[in-house]
Formats: structure tokens, C-alpha cells, sequence
């Protein structure tokens, strides 16, 4: 059979310059690993692996300061408020214990066993429960009322994160061990399973709480779920691998994704499902949480141990720029080439992905200004392929149909 290469034309992509604005940043000790706020948005609560929950008074706007360290006999690794705000819940993995703060003495009230490897918690706050993910498939259930662990029970194989629908009727729990997803309906207290035939790592609901994200290691996408008909509709190709963790905003399309490795916030669109830009921000983001007001992003960075605060303006947002680097070329080889032209010189990463969102293919090379350099797409199945070539914060692609 004989293959042809339809070839598209291909545009090269600098980014966005986003009116995201830096606030403030407080340090708040070595190794942070998770954050939330306060119902009423007056404080942000850091789990700090040294031995800590940091409490981080948010007096104004653009003002935060260090208020308290909690000294935490243990790792604190995730943290979540009661709905009144009163207390606050430090899961500890180094003791496997679950540490109960009364927020307004400061103070450890209480400590009570819990199951190994405690990874995220979530708050339902119109049932008075905390759910909290363990790596080994386990949900703990935490009233708020009693403040006691009222229940146990296994929905997975590997859970690093949890999400709650805005209405609080769906907790989803990313499994990255399985195909499935756990979904906990906390109308009716039963759980079953979503089929995404992904290994998900992280989870987010939209703000209009219609589609679930779920952030796939493997597959370097985001999947992404309708949450009314259970069904995998649509991925974003994320070329720089999916996020460590995400939030959506609630009242604006826009999904934050950390990479640590990377020192950057991705932003993708909810509405458009495709990659926004990159937000630069030094030292290793590592999570992420939304203040009430939903104006305003908290996020984690364990490499300079500080938290950050970005207001989110959208006005203003500009369009990609377009210029020419990647092109695919005609050839007579059974196998798709493409060419890359160094806008600046540097070091090049090329990926081809396929419908899925699957990588296909890779290739690193370094480059100089205006050379060009020529590349077999080999080892390939036929199909549609997107190649994506990213030269620093410059990225490009161009999508190759084999037939």
C-alpha cells in the first residue's frame, strides 16, 4: 500500500503574556506539600513535611504575612479546614496520624490513628466530612461535627488526589494504578467506578462542574470526562507532560496545572480545551488552591519553601503569537519528516503524539539561530500525528495524516 503525507501548514507558538499579577510570597518552611484556606479566606493553611502547618494570615488583598508555625510531631503531607473554620485537619505520613489544630489557640487538641500513606483531602462541607485519599486505594471519612475518623473503606488501587463537584454531589479519586476512577456519590454514600482508561494522577472539576480533568502520566494529556454521561469526551496534548497538580477556576474557563521540574504554571482553557501558556514561577510549584473570593491562586513551591499568591485578571489576555519554525516535509520514505528552524539558539524537544494523546515518538536535539534541521518521524503507526517541537518557552506544531 502505498503511504502519502498530507501535510498542514504549521505556525510556531511563543506565549501568551498573561495579566496573572505575583501578590506577595511568604516563606514558610522546608519542604511544603499542600495548602488550603480558610472558609472565610482570612488564612492559608501550608502542610510543611519539616514538622509544621503553617497558618498564613491574609489581611488584604495583595497583603500576607507569616503568622504561626504549629509545630506537627511527624511529616504533614495534606491539610483541610472544617466547614466553620475552626479547626483544621493535618494528615501526618510519617506517624500515620491525623493531627486535629483548634485555629484559634493554635494548638494540637487531638491525634487519632489513620491508614498509611495519606495523599489529599477534600471537604464536604454540606455533610460535614473530610475525605482523605491514601496511596494504597484507601478513603478515610472524617466527621466535622464529632471530629473523629468515622469510617475506612478501600476505592482504588492508587490515589494521589481528590476533587469535589461545586454542588458537593461527586467526590472523583484519581487512580494511578487502574483504568478506573472511584466516584463517590455523597447524596446517596455509594461509590463505583469510572471507566477512563487512564492511569490519572491528578483531578480538577470544571467551575460549572460539567467535566472532570484528570492529569495522565503515561499519555503526557489531560483526559478529559463528562461528568453527566460518565464519558471520556476529548484530551488536551500537554507536550510538557501533564501537571503534578491542577485547580479550576471557579467562575472563569481556565485550568492551573504545577510543574515542579519545569518551575511553571500551565494554563489551559476549559472552554477551547487547549494550552493557554506557561506562567514562570520560580521555585518548584508542587500544589495549588483557589481563595474563595476566586480571584486568587495559592500555590506551594517546595524548592524555595515559600508560598505565592497570583491574582487572576482576564482581561487582557493576548493571543499566541504566530511565526514559522516546524514544518513537516513531503518525502518519499515510508516514514514522516519534519524540519525545525532555530528562531534562537538552544536546546529543541520534539514529541509526535497520536490521536489519543499517546507519545509516539521523541527526539532532543540543540540548535542554532536560523540553522535548520531535518528529522524521520520513524517506528509510527498510520494515523493522524501531531509533532510538537518546544525550544525553551517557544513551542510549535504541525499535524501529519498518514494514510
Amino acid at each position: 500500500m502505498r503511504l502519502i503525507f498530507l501535510v498542514t501548514a504549521i505556525v510556531f507558538v511563543a506565549n501568551a503574556q498573561f495579566p496573572d499579577t505575583l501578590l506577595g510570597s511568604v516563606s514558610v518552611g522546608q519542604n511544603p506539600s499542600d495548602v488550603c484556606l480558610s472558609p472565610d479566606g482570612s488564612r492559608a493553611y501550608v502542610a510543611v513535611k519539616f514538622g509544621f502547618a503553617a497558618v498564613v494570615s491574609i489581611s488584604g488583598y495583595s497583603d500576607f504575612s507569616l503568622e504561626e508555625l504549629v509545630s506537627i510531631d511527624g511529616e504533614p503531607v495534606t491539610l483541610q479546614c472544617d466547614p466553620s473554620g475552626e479547626y483544621l485537619y493535618v494528615a501526618d505520613q510519617e506517624n500515620n496520624m491525623l493531627h486535629l489544630i483548634n485555629t484559634e489557640t493554635l494548638l494540637v487538641e487531638n491525634t487519632q490513628a489513620i491508614e498509611a500513606s495519606p495523599t489529599d483531602m477534600v471537604l464536604y462541607s454540606a455533610g460535614n466530612r473530610i475525605y482523605m485519599s491514601h496511596q494504597s486505594g484507601m478513603i478515610t471519612v472524617i466527621n466535622t461535627e464529632t471530629r473523629l475518623v468515622e469510617d475506612c473503606f478501600w476505592a482504588g488501587e492508587q490515589i494521589h488526589s481528590l476533587c469535589i463537584t461545586p454542588t458537593q454531589n461527586l467526590i472523583f479519586a484519581a487512580d494511578n494504578a487502574s483504568p478506573e476512577e472511584a466516584v463517590i456519590n455523597t447524596d446517596t454514600e455509594f461509590l463505583h467506578h469510572l471507566n477512563s482508561g487512564m492511569d490519572s494522577y491528578s483531578c480538577a472539576v470544571s467551575g460549572d462542574g460539567s467535566r472532570l480533568f484528570l492529569s495522565c502520566p503515561s499519555w503526557n494529556i489531560i483526559g478529559i470526562v463528562d461528568i453527566a454521561s460518565s464519558m471520556v469526551e476529548s484530551s488536551i496534548s500537554c507536550p510538557s507532560g501533564s501537571p503534578d497538580n491542577m485547580v479550576a477556576l471557579p467562575n472563569l474557563p481556565y485550568l492551573y496545572g504545577v510543574y515542579p521540574d519545569q518551575n511553571t504554571l500551565v494554563v489551559f482553557g476549559t472552554d477551547d480545551l487547549l494550552q493557554k501558556g506557561e506562567i514562570s514561577l520560580a521555585g518548584a510549584p508542587v500544589n495549588i488552591a483557589v481563595h474563595p473570593d476566586g480571584e486568587r491562586l495559592f500555590v506551594v513551591n517546595e524548592g524555595d519553601n515559600k508560598i505565592k499568591v497570583i491574582g487572576f485578571d482576564p482581561s487582557g489576555i493576548s493571543p499566541f503569537s504566530e511565526t514559522q519554525m516546524l514544518s513537516a516535509v513531503v518525502s518519499p520514505a515510508a516514514q514522516p519528516i519534519v524540519r525545525i528552524t532555530g528562531l534562537n539558539s538552544g536546546p529543541v524537544s520534539l514529541k509526535a503524539f497520536d490521536l489519543s494523546g499517546r507519545t509516539v515518538w521523541s527526539a532532543e536535539t540543540g540548535i542554532a539561530l536560523d540553522e535548520v534541521k531535518q528529522f524521520t518521524v520513524s517506528n509510527v503507526a498510520p494515523g493522524v500525528l501531531t509533532v510538537t517541537a518546544r525550544a525553551g518557552t517557544l513551542s510549535s506544531s504541525v499535524r501529519v495524516i498518514v494514510l
